[in-house]
């Protein structure tokens, strides 16, 4: 998935580390993010657009 810029989820949960999602991602729609915060390793320096509808998400990070 390096190259890989567009990402549409619903209704799922990834197992494993965020880090080898695309860093080329520039649009993300994933209804039902299960987390209440965006991983450390997910890479979001070339999102664009997000769309976490329906989401658990709280805060956008975690500081460490």
């Amino acid at each position: 998935m390096d190259k890989l810029r567009l990402l549409q989820l619903s209704g799922i949960q990834l197992d494993g580390d965020y880090k080898y999602l695309s860093r080329h991602l520039r649009w993300l729609s994933w209804h039902g993010f299960p987390l209440e915060f965006l991983p450390a390793a997910f890479h979001q320096d070339n999102l664009v657009a997000v769309d976490l509808k329906f989401s658990s998400l709280e805060r956008v990070w975690m500081k460490s």
